[in-house]
């Protein structure tokens, strides 16, 4: 069952969470990743994430780490593909069920390969439980029609083990550079850096950076 339409002044169901996954990601800063995060996620969140529970707050913490303003600073975000259904019987007309498969790129900010600052890609899949049933006590829709009362109740996500991206500076390229293009992968497995490895977190038409618009924060 397709997605039930959302009031004209909102944008649908998957623009909504694609939307908000992408700003949170590229969020230059703690406090505008707060800001959308809170807007985004219910204070009840339910995250099992590669069949572990988490909590709230530590899936916000892996986000904060994985997104531009933290040391693992992703700066590209593709949503490889999505599908959303409503619940049924739909009661809840914004609400419904988000499935992303996702890829994101980012560069390190402490380690260092050759000099370069090194570069990762990670893919990850998520599926989304939203409620479009918030109550604010701050905000009556009433009064307030463009308030945007969905919320991710729940988060079931697979996440892949990060690649890591080396890009050679062309002194150790061949040099006739017919031989190899300067950049390897290394990956899935785990690169045995001596520096503290953080666990990496993101969620998952064919959306880029360029073509996902600002998610709009609601402050409640």
């Amino acid at each position: 069952m397709a997605s039930e339409r959302a009031p004209y002044h909102l944008p649908p169901l998957p623009l909504w969470a694609s939307s908000r996954l992408s700003s949170l990601l590229r969020s230059k800063t703690a406090d505008r990743f707060n800001k959308i995060f809170d807007s985004t996620f219910a204070q009840n969140l339910e995250v099992v994430l590669n069949g572990k529970n988490l909590t709230r707050n530590e899936y916000k913490e892996l986000l904060l780490a994985m997104s531009e303003a933290g040391p693992l600073g992703t700066t590209d975000v593709q949503i490889e593909g999505e599908t959303a259904v409503n619940p049924a019987p739909s009661e809840d007309r914004l609400g419904g069920f988000v499935g992303m498969l996702y890829t994101t790129m980012g560069t390190s900010k402490r380690i260092f390969v050759l000099g370069a600052p090194a570069r990762y890609k990670v893919v990850s899949s998520i599926n989304l439980s939203v409620s479009g049933t918030l109550f604010s006590p701050r905000v009556n829709p009433v009064f307030d029609p463009f308030f945007d009362a969905r919320r991710v109740t729940a988060v079931n996500q697979i996440l892949q083990p990060r690649t890591l991206i080396v890009s050679f500076p062309w002194s150790v390229v061949p040099a006739d550079g017919t031989s190899g293009s300067g950049k390897v992968e290394l990956g899935p497995g785990p690169v045995n850096f001596t520096q503290v490895e953080e666990e990496l977190n993101v969620l998952g038409n064919k959306f880029s950076t360029a073509t996902v618009p600002e998610a709009k924060v609601d402050v409640e």
